[in-house]
């Protein structure tokens, strides 16, 4: 493993290099290159499972061919109450 140290501050979780006046401070704390970025120690078998490609007979079941999930939704049309209509044309000329 490696040796290298940083500091994180632990009210908001950001990561610097390791300096000993930051070291020093309450609010920071001293940690491993490991709990700083454990994405650099993943196993190589975990990296290629990952990256293993879709079967194609999982990718069927994602997505099967024909299917149309397109839709026309219609514009709803405005409806206006006879009766308010009425009482606001009162008033106009014909």
């Amino acid at each position: 493993m490696s040796e290298k140290q940083f500091i994180r501050v632990i009210k908001d979780g950001f990561i610097y290099d390791y300096n000993a006046r930051m070291a020093a401070l309450a609010s920071c704390e001293v940690i491993s290159e490991l709990q700083a970025f454990p994405e650099r120690f993943v196993p190589e078998h975990a990296v290629k499972r990952v990256k293993k490609p879709v079967v194609k007979a999982q990718a069927e079941v994602v997505a099967p061919k024909g299917l149309n999930l397109a839709t026309d939704i219609p514009v709803e049309p405005v409806y206006t109450d006879p009766e308010l209509a009425a009482e606001a044309g009162r008033n106009w000329p014909e």
